[in-house]
């Protein structure tokens, strides 16, 4: 070891002569001593064959100081390090190389020795290495093969002091990940085929069209099927179960799905669009492939339909969703939840009633729904909430001098307190269970009931005993006040419970101007015989005056995007962020070639951002990107720990990627 470094300082040196005898050489040219510049030349040829013959030598002793390792082994033992079967490297913990086998050399080339080891083999990282020194197993390419980089660190005593190398075995997995890439080419994908609202769609057109309908939408999915050599099977008039190979998965996402677009060009007398919903499972094995298939399908269906799920191990993807859903006419669905949920809150000791975080009209307006029945079934509820502000909290305020509303409003801490095995839970407006009030609730009482409007998200309550979601209905409220009319045969509900679930619909329906359907108001209707008074609601919703100067601020700081986005920020910390972010969304819309709006405003440590849409450009797909979600017109995201200007980037590359 002595020698090795003794050689390893004498080789640097004679690379500092070299450049002193260079410089001397030039300056005696320029000086016009050549007898004495001849001189010099020699002398530097004389130390170039020295350098050469002692860095050969100097090879050699590192190959014979390691093949005559003193570690304190035997020969024996000497002799199968030298002729391991594997490829084998001992490297210094900076990553050079101190001594490999051949098989190593045969890989990397002979004059390996004193490199770095990235030098040699780019994908090799010492950090990485020395992160899992004591199981080290990486993956690397190299000269189109594929190893498996094995070993630990080794530590033995050098002059009564300790030492560590590196020692690694490269073995060579080439040919299986060449079988793993052919299994993965030819691996079975499962994929559910809907279309959507197929009943909606032979109504709307006419008998005599229905059976050439049929077969043209029977025509265009079978070539589809053909185009991804797939193999298709109908189940139900409307469904249809595929199974392709995973290698053309590939295909129809650079097509980005054009059967999506291809079904809405069908026009054989329907007065509504064809829509379908593709839902693609890849899992490990058939089974999961399956699942993931009907998962897949059930999220592209709350989300709205017109879309391609694809779920595999790790999350979904998805593709398409620029279509609004269509209301569906019957009222079968809500009047079997009514019976349902009537039956639920019989059986139930006490009601939570539970919304989003930072409560608006339509969570608080529904949720006032929900006690409504509670109390005319003879059971206590309680909302559970945060801080409440504008109108949601003057909705509260009016409804609590009414009969039964008794400390209606409990904290996270008092719900914790009082709940039981015999508690029910009803979540409204929002079906992610991190942006409940209370997620702690939500894991704690085993009978949960959702209802919910917003396109489905990658989170959803999963285990709840009764699930209402609609995504073609305008908001919570529409869906709580048809509950409502089935839940008793004489609904009993006060003037101020009424005009809190109308100022919700109000909300959400930008005063009955998107989103809205039949249902809506026939909703609408029903809450207007209840007492509603629409100049009290509209009062409700006025602005004092500095909120309405923040505003005016917002929408006068927007930033035009690719000429039909507003983008706007407030960068002073607001209380009541998603009441400013909303209202300002919607004013922006208002700007003429303006398409959708963002807003963005700071609250503790986080971003609120509110997207606005005129129907055109889907800003839920665009918040979903953020962590976000919602309707295509309607969306929100929250953002922490991060700055505005990053979040602005971010909303940005979020819209080209959508956009692409």
């Amino acid at each position: 070891m002595e020698n090795k470094r003794f050689i390893t300082k004498l080789m640097m040196g004679v690379r500092i002569y070299f450049v002193v005898i260079a410089m001397f050489i030039i300056v005696t040219i320029m000086a016009g001593q050549y007898y004495v510049a001849a001189g010099e030349i020699i002398v530097a040829g004389l130390l170039s064959v020295y350098y050469i013959t002692n860095k050969k030598t100097k090879q050699q002793q590192i190959a014979s100081y390691i093949e005559n390792l003193t570690f304190h082994l035997d020969n024996a033992t000497k002799d199968s390090m030298i002729n391991f079967p594997l490829p084998m490297t001992v490297l210094s913990l900076s990553g050079t190389v101190l001594w490999c086998n051949r098989r190593f050399s045969d890989i990397a080339g002979a004059n390996v020795i004193e490199q770095a080891i990235q030098s040699v083999v780019p994908d090799v990282q010492i950090l990485k290495i020395l992160e899992n020194k004591n199981d080290i197993s990486i993956f690397v390419e190299h000269n189109n093969k594929y190893y498996q980089v094995v070993g630990n660190v080794v530590e033995f005593m050098e002059k009564q002091a300790k030492n560590y190398s590196i020692v690694l075995y490269w073995i060579d997995r080439t040919l299986e990940r060449e079988n793993l890439e052919k299994f993965e080419k030819v691996q079975a994908i499962s994929c559910v085929l809907m279309v959507d609202n197929f009943e909606d769609l032979l109504k709307n057109t006419p008998d005599a069209e229905h059976a050439h309908l049929s077969a043209t939408i029977e025509q265009m999915i079978n070539g589809w099927v053909s185009e991804i050599c797939g193999v298709a099977r109908k189940y139900e008039k409307d469904k249809y179960y595929i199974v392709f190979q995973n290698q053309n998965l590939d295909k129809a996402i650079e097509k980005k799905f054009d059967i999506l677009d291809k079904a809405h060009e069908i026009i054989v007398g329907n007065k509504i669009p064809v829509t379908l919903s593709i839902g693609i499972g890849k899992g490990d094995s058939i089974c999961k492939s399956d699942a993931f298939a009907r998962a897949s399908i059930d999220m592209a269906l709350g989300r709205g339909g017109d879309q391609v799920v694809i779920k595999d191990t790790e999350h979904f993807r998805f593709f398409g969703g620029h279509s609004e859903s269509f209301e569906k006419n019957t009222k079968v669905k809500p009047r079997v939840v009514a019976f349902a949920l009537r039956e639920l809150i019989d059986q139930a000791s006490e009601v939570f009633v539970m919304g989003h975080r930072h409560a608006d009209a339509d969570s608080i307006g529904a949720s006032i729904g929900i006690c409504r029945m509670a109390i005319n079934r003879g059971v206590m509820p309680h909302i559970v909430s945060g801080p409440i502000f504008g109108v949601a909290k003057g909705l509260l305020n009016s409804v609590e001098a009414d009969e039964g509303y008794k400390d209606l409003v409990i904290t996270e801490a008092q719900a914790l307190q009082m709940y039981s095995p015999n508690s029910l839970l009803i979540v409204v407006d929002t079906h992610n269970p991190s942006y409940t009030e209370s997620p702690k609730l939500l894991h704690l009482v085993e009978d949960i009931v959702l209802i919910d409007h917003h396109r489905r998200g990658t989170e959803f309550i999963e285990d709840a005993v009764l699930t209402y979601h609609e995504p073609y209905a305008s908001s919570a409220s529409e869906m709580v006040t048809e509950i409502i009319q089935y839940m008793e045969e004489t609904p009993k509900i006060s003037p101020n419970e009424a005009q809190a679930l109308y100022s919700g619909i109000t909300l959400d329906t930008k005063n009955f101007s998107l989103k809205t359907g039949v249902r809506t108001f026939e909703a609408a209707s029903f809450l207007r015989r209840m007492g509603v008074d629409t100049t009290a609601v509209r009062r409700i919703f006025q602005n004092d005056i500095e909120t309405y100067v923040k505003k005016a601020r917002i929408v006068s700081n927007a930033e035009i995007y690719r000429e039909i986005i507003a983008i706007s920020v407030w960068n002073e910390e607001e209380q009541q962020a998603n009441l400013i972010t909303s209202q300002a969304a919607d004013e922006l819309l208002n700007i003429s070639g303006i398409s959708a709006s963002f807003v963005l405003c700071k609250h503790d440590d986080k971003i609120i951002i509110s997207g606005r849409s005129l129907g055109n450009f889907n800003v839920q797909i665009v918040l979903e990107v953020l962590g976000g979600g919602g309707h295509m017109t309607v969306a929100g995201a929250q953002i922490q720990d991060i700055t505005m200007n990053r979040a602005v980037e971010m909303l940005k590359e979020a819209i080209d990627k959508v956009e692409e």
